[in-house]
């Protein structure tokens, strides 16, 4: 079957076909352009669970930060469980270090949104731009300590 109709009509079926045809090493089986585009959008899922999970850290910084009467446990523990996240998803792509910047401005962005939905401030409360260093939003001990219980 032609290989790009394949991947157009079952792209499932043409994961397969060339995963088999990479394992046998044929290479006049692998649909190249396919392969390229499919490898390239493989990178940029990577990168983009960077910035959804500095997203979610830096919006509970922020509300942390900036509506200190409202802290709770759940704050407390998703402040954690992404800190932790993101350092995993560093150790197993550490190329996207090179990215660091661009991902804590992206993710400051879509935080602040988060920050917005999930309490009453205003956006003037905020700051226009990230003024978190990464190594400190991704450490445990920085603004909210997360190397200890919660303690309300």
């Amino acid at each position: 079957m032609d290989k790009p109709f394949l991947y157009n009509q079952d792209f499932y079926g043409w994961t397969q076909q060339q995963a088999k045809a990479l394992e046998q090493r044929l290479v006049m089986e692998l649909d190249w352009q396919h392969l390229q585009e499919e490898i390239q959008a493989l990178g940029r899922q990577e990168y983009r669970e960077l910035v959804s999970r500095l997203s979610v850290l830096l919006g509970h910084l922020l509300k942390w930060e900036y509506q200190p009467e409202q802290r709770s446990r759940s704050w407390f523990l998703t402040i954690r469980e992404q800190r932790r996240a993101i350092r995993r998803h560093l150790r197993q792509n550490p190329s996207l270090k090179s990215r660091i910047e661009e991902a804590l401005l992206d993710g400051f962005e879509a935080g602040v949104d988060l920050a917005l939905r999930e309490t009453n401030l205003p956006l003037r409360t905020f700051p226009e731009h990230c003024h978190y260093l990464f190594d400190d939003a991704i450490a445990n001990n920085f603004l909210c300590d997360t190397r200890q219980d919660w303690e309300g």
